[in-house]
């Protein structure tokens, strides 16, 4: 019996893509910089390859926000603009930001409801719930797991060790987490003996050596399963 439901944030409840355009283009006007539609896409090639990385274990996260804008902007000839600065003025603005994405506030009533609801993010702490609660999705959480607070990310078994070790008596069998990353959520949570759903927002294919229990294209599906 489904006890507790983990729920990873971004590009699972928030729409990442919109709140990191919306941040870099308030960080390239901070900058006196000039952004076109084109530059986007760029920056969300180069964030997924680290974020994979960091995923693997093969970079920090110092690492991660040490070289995701250096890159991003010698990719647009900007070489006058110190990337760690430009990355402080990043944050703060995806800190503001907080789009939903589709059936986010629906699927949380629901859960809530019938289960304790657990927030599983590899995200910074503070930031993380402040967009939460700008979203008015905070209240539906019974606790918020963060790879800043617990000091190990997913899909570390010490990441979901230390969310469980402030849960009461519930099981990794008597858990589901939900969330877009096949490596981070889906993968991580089935080593740990967790039930799993991919939210795969784009329909992409998945390697055949890792099977969530659930697959759905909207979060109002998941209403059909849990």
């Amino acid at each position: 019996m489904i006890k507790a439901v983990f729920i990873d944030i971004d590009d699972t409840l928030l729409d990442f893509g919109k709140c990191a355009e919306y941040a870099m283009s308030e960080s390239f006007k901070d900058f006196a910089l000039q952004f076109e539609k084109f530059m986007f896409p760029v920056f969300e090639e180069i964030n997924a390859g680290l974020w994979h990385r960091l995923e693997k274990g093969e970079i920090t996260k110092s690492d991660l926000y040490g070289k995701r804008w250096f890159t991003v902007l010698e990719k647009f000839g900007i070489t006058h603009i110190d990337g760690y600065e430009f990355e402080k003025h990043f944050q703060k603005h995806i800190s503001e930001s907080a789009e939903k994405v589709d059936g986010a506030e629906d699927l949380l009533t629901y859960l809530s409801s019938k289960y304790k609801i657990y927030a599983a993010s590899n995200g910074p702490q503070e930031q993380q719930i402040k967009r939460l609660k700008k979203a008015k999705l905070l209240e539906y959480f019974t606790d918020i797991f963060t790879s800043e607070l617990l000091g190990v990310q997913k899909p570390d078994f010490a990441f979901f060790d230390a969310c469980f070790a402030n849960l009461d008596n519930i099981k990794p069998e008597e858990a589901v987490l939900i969330g877009d990353s096949l490596h981070a959520d889906i993968s991580g949570g089935i080593k740990y003996n967790m039930r799993t759903v991919w939210f795969n927002k784009k329909n992409n294919g998945a390697p055949s050596d890792i099977r969530p229990d659930f697959t759905v294209n909207s979060l109002n599906d998941i209403k059909n399963i849990l």
